[in-house]
């Protein structure tokens, strides 16, 4: 079984995607077209890998359609192209909103109380194997280029989920880029939780001073949408993602 699985993707990573489909991908996801053409093979099977193992489901009576698998596999696939890539080996199924969605969440004080309530989001990373998104958003976000993509935020969080929990420390191979990551990450994030507190300007959004798991997934998203940006503010980050993910999204805007 896993050996025909193995051998399955392996067709799969060389197939490119047929033209109506990569014209659609690009059109609707702009961050996938200025991929340079040498990473573009790579990125293409990746999205096939996707598109063949994971279950695209609509919730709320919404019906998903091959855009809708295009757009959010097209950047998913974008976090896939190093040499150790798993294709998510965790999740199952990509549940799609027409919009934002409403959820329970407890919520902690800072007295150990947990207080119930209610959040509107426009995605979510569940560890049992689900990531859930609002459409309404992700085309939002895909078109506007404004430092937010709930696609690569909740599929960033997939990937720090691999080791067991979501803490901002993804599965990292060599012990030495794991190093230099613990080191670089607190010391970001606690600089962006001072800058907060004192009301600062700045880069990352205040959701991504909750946890040093918000601080990554905010992290890659201004990786992809404002990556000299973040090259320029926060060198070490943007340093590590780039090693982490083998790609450089501030060299593709050059100029």
């Amino acid at each position: 079984m896993f050996f025909l699985k193995g051998r399955r993707r392996r067709r799969l990573l060389q197939t490119p995607l047929a033209d109506a489909d990569r014209e659609l991908m690009h059109r609707l996801a702009p961050l996938t077209a200025a991929l340079p053409a040498d990473l573009r093979p790579a990125h293409e099977g990746a999205v096939q890998v996707l598109l063949a193992e994971k279950h695209f489901e609509g919730a709320a009576g919404l019906a998903v359609t091959r855009e809708m698998e295009l757009i959010v596999a097209g950047l998913a696939a974008l976090l896939q192209l190093r040499p150790d890539a798993d294709w998510y080996p965790g999740l199952d199924t990509v549940l799609i909103y027409p919009e934002a969605f409403v959820v329970d969440h407890g919520v902690e004080d800072e007295h150990g109380f947990v207080h119930e309530g209610e959040d509107e989001l426009a995605g979510e990373s569940w560890q049992r194997g689900v990531v859930i998104l609002s459409w309404q958003d992700v085309v939002r976000e895909a078109e506007a280029h404004d430092g937010y993509n709930v696609v690569l935020h909740e599929f960033a969080h997939q990937l720090d989920e691999r080791t067991g929990e979501a803490d901002g420390m993804p599965l990292l191979a060599d012990p030495a880029l794991a190093a230099r990551w613990n080191e670089a990450f607190a010391a970001a994030f606690a600089r962006h939780r001072k800058l907060c507190k004192r009301r600062r300007e700045v880069l990352f959004d205040q959701d991504a001073a909750e946890s040093p798991a918000e601080f990554l997934a905010t992290a890659v998203e201004l990786f992809f949408e404002y990556p000299r940006d973040l090259k320029a503010e926060y060198q070490d980050v943007h340093a590590l993602l780039a090693a982490w993910l083998h790609l450089d999204p501030a060299a593709w805007t050059a100029g």
